[in-house]
């Protein structure tokens, strides 16, 4: 009897040390999550240069590249704790979406892509003398709208750096990715198989404030394989079809992702806020139909800085365990302009009431 309860305690010690060392893995990959993904290309980068120079015996400094490219797209699909929100992934899904990723990027057009956001960025990084701003630099004079009819819900996206759609990617920095959801959580009927079991698929993307449309894309499909975590590696632009707004100087609206042949608009033409400019779809690097809503300070997608949007008119439900764990984003209750982060369900109002 004496012997099993022994074996009994060393099982429990056993997993305990197991369990130990597993949160202990888990605080070093949340740590790396959240370290911008430029920097790491950057240290492997260097690791790797520096192992060529001292004669490290091959394939050592090719592994260490290797890891360079492909860690940040581990990493990007790691929830971390911080934000607060469980984007509910499961591991299987997190490696799909990092193969089709690796596929991506190896192509002619996922190179030239990735030309781009670098150096977009850095273009961005100068044109702001390295300080990109922030929710108390250079902020918008605009105030937004919920850019969607009905009640949605914000699946990526915060003003804070644990919160944001994509900190080292600066004209996404302060994105979001909204969908419809039912009462369960579910962002689709059935199987979720097919475009048309999206709550979002087809829904009314609407203008977040007045402006002037200043440049369009509506050639490209949807993505036909929503559900699958596999992101669309055929696109030439992770954007898809898109929609650019002009609101106040330099401040503009991107509205990404939209249905092929949705968009109502064209360059040049005058909206007003809740103007219908599209429909909600899955085109572009999508994993499913959703809006991708940013605020920037140039036209262009790739060298814009993003701008920290704040909401008005909008009626917000948090879970009440959620609203103390980041003050900066306030009680919608109380604010009169306030920001948006994962796991809000937000819907505009018209004087008051929701729209």
């Amino acid at each position: 009897m004496s012997e099993n309860l022994n074996a009994s305690a060393d099982r429990s010690a056993s997993a305990e040390e197991t369990d130990s060392e597993l949160s202990a893995f888990r605080q070093v990959v949340e740590w790396l999550a959240n370290r911008n993904s430029f920097a790491i290309v950057g240290v492997f980068l260097a690791l790797g240069l520096t192992a060529d120079h001292f004669g490290v015996p091959e394939p050592a400094d090719n592994i260490l590249y290797l890891i360079g490219g492909v860690l940040p797209l581990v990493l990007a699909t790691v929830s971390t704790t911080e934000d607060g929100y469980d984007h509910g992934l499961s591991n299987w899904a997190r490696a799909k979406i990092i193969v089709s990723q690796l596929v991506f990027m190896i192509t002619p057009w996922g190179l030239f892509t990735q030309l781009l956001q670098s150096g977009g960025t850095a273009v961005a990084y100068i044109r702001h003398r390295g300080r990109p701003p922030n929710r108390t630099r250079k902020t918008p004079t605009t105030k937004f709208s919920v850019p969607v009819e009905r009640e949605w819900t914000v699946t990526n996206g915060g003003i804070t750096k644990s919160t944001s759609h994509s900190w080292g990617l600066v004209s996404q920095r302060y994105a979001y990715d909204l969908v419809v959801t039912d009462d369960d959580g579910d962002t689709h009927e059935g199987n979720g198989q097919r475009l048309e079991d999206y709550y979002a698929f087809g829904e009314p993307v609407t203008a977040p404030a007045d402006g002037t449309i200043v440049a369009v894309e509506d050639g490209l499909r949807d993505h036909p394989e929503p559900g699958s975590a596999r992101v669309e590696w055929r696109t030439w632009n992770i954007v898809g079809n898109y929609v650019v707004i002009e609101h106040d100087d330099g401040e503009y609206s991107t509205l990404a992702h939209l249905r092929e042949g949705s968009v109502t608009v064209a360059p040049g033409e005058e909206v007003s806020r809740g103007d219908v400019v599209g429909e909600c779809g899955n085109s572009g690097m999508s994993t499913e139909p959703h809006l991708h809503f940013q605020v920037q300070d140039h036209s262009n997608f790739w060298i814009a800085a993003g701008l920290v949007p704040q909401f008005r008119d909008i009626e917000v439900r948090r879970p009440d365990d959620r609203r103390a764990d980041h003050d900066v984003y306030g009680t919608p209750d109380e604010a009169e302009t306030l920001y948006l982060w994962a796991g809000d369900r937000a819907a505009g109002t018209e004087g008051g009431e929701p729209a």
